[in-house]
């Protein structure tokens, strides 16, 4: 979809975090955003801070280090204000992820947020109520900020977090379609 992202901006938007690619939930293949880059360049050209995320389905810290390098590639010339995110989500039963346990996503979690910092960028963990109780170790990840998607009107998680997603289902001027709001 196309994106006045003037509007966006005159909106009261202050960032975007952009999706740079994913990786295929059933056979595991790499995917680029094919929007990322005309995304970037109509955020940045509005005056919007920018920070990026690869969707991940990695079940191997090797995959894992492989979705931070292919998310590093597609920023390598942006100018990044926000953090670098390891996006990896349940995404049910079918999936190659569907075992996952919290011991295996929290060292992928690490494998991908230390390549992004030995890059030179700011990492961070996305992850959901579910997540923080049953598929992660927090105590082992506050080297690297949290961000947090709880859809509430009140942010109550008993944590500090740098980041909290309240909606997914948000309306921006300028975007057409139902978008996330942090």
């Amino acid at each position: 979809d196309n994106i006045d992202w003037e509007l966006v901006k005159a909106s009261g938007v202050d960032f975007v975090m952009i999706r740079v690619g994913w990786r295929g939930q059933t056979e595991g293949r790499l995917n680029e955003d094919t929007m990322a880059q005309s995304n970037y360049a109509g955020a940045r050209a509005a005056g919007l801070k920018v920070g990026a995320y690869f969707f991940s389905q990695a079940i191997t810290k090797q995959e894992a280090i492989a979705e931070a390098e292919f998310l590093l590639s597609q920023v390598r010339n942006w100018e990044v204000d926000m953090p670098l995110v390891f996006d990896w989500e349940y995404v049910g039963d079918h999936a190659r992820t569907a075992n996952m346990d919290a011991r295996l996503l929290t060292d992928l979690s690490i494998a991908f947020c230390d390549t992004v910092a030995l890059a030179g960028y700011q990492p961070m963990i996305y992850f959901n109520m579910y997540q923080s109780e049953y598929l992660l170790h927090l105590e082992e990840l506050t080297d690297y900020p949290f961000w947090l998607a709880m859809y509430t009107d009140e942010m109550d998680y008993p944590y500090a977090v740098d980041m909290w997603q309240y909606s997914c289902t948000g309306q921006v001027a300028g975007i057409g379609t139902d978008v996330d709001l942090n």
